[in-house]
């Protein structure tokens, strides 16, 4: 599945939902929702490159898989050096890439048999596979806690109107109810962010 797709539908259901928030409730209520949108916009990217990242690193394993049998049914080495099949910007990919370049080359340049590199290779990136998947079930749990406490703020104002309040008004047109809400929204948006960066930086290493 095209990874653009969903994301240009996204866009566009985002769009026309700020647009009809901008012309029923305001401008407040169109930046906030924009911030949401675009936050949820991210998430979506995130998770569609990083599945698409995977599709493609499973992709070279078989490749490489198939490789080793070919060698070990009597095949000759491919002299075209890594299958063309996998390519993308993904570092996960391009990190497996590189690792099946260096056993081309040390194959042709030390006469190492390749079927031996190429399984090292092919376990290699199991285990990272294994890996990244085992530090995702683990980091699910704060990725979900994340994701329950962004929609807490409407809730809030649901539990005003309930109480007799009407805190859409103030927060939505007047001054002082703004700048709270598109503060806070940021400060929202900025602590999702940050928790973002501090996965990727704890997945960084796992290749």
């Amino acid at each position: 599945m095209n990874a653009r797709r969903p994301l240009l539908v996204g866009t566009a259901l985002a769009t026309a939902a700020v647009g009809g928030s901008y012309y029923a409730a305001g401008p407040v209520a169109a930046v906030i929702l924009g911030v949401y949108c675009f936050m949820a916009l991210l998430a979506v990217r995130t998770r569609l490159h990083r599945r698409e990242s995977e599709r493609l690193v499973a992709g070279l394993i078989d490749a490489v898989d198939a490789a080793a049998e070919g060698l070990r049914a009597g095949a000759l080495p491919n002299g075209a050096g890594v299958p063309a099949l996998a390519r993308g910007d993904h570092r996960a990919l391009a990190v497996a890439r590189g690792r099946l370049s260096a056993a081309y080359r040390l194959s042709e340049h030390l006469g190492i048999p390749l079927v031996e590199l190429l399984e090292r290779v092919e376990a290699d990136l199991r285990a990272g596979q294994m890996l990244r998947g085992e530090m995702a079930a683990q980091l699910a749990g704060a990725q979900t806690s994340t994701a329950v406490l962004l929609p807490l703020p409407v809730a809030g104002l649901w539990v005003g109107s309930a109480l007799g309040a009407d805190p859409a008004q103030q927060l939505l047109h007047t001054r002082l109810g703004a700048a709270c809400a598109v503060t806070a929204v940021l400060l929202q948006c900025a602590g999702f962010l940050w928790t973002g960066r501090m996965v990727r930086a704890a997945t960084a290493e796992v290749r």
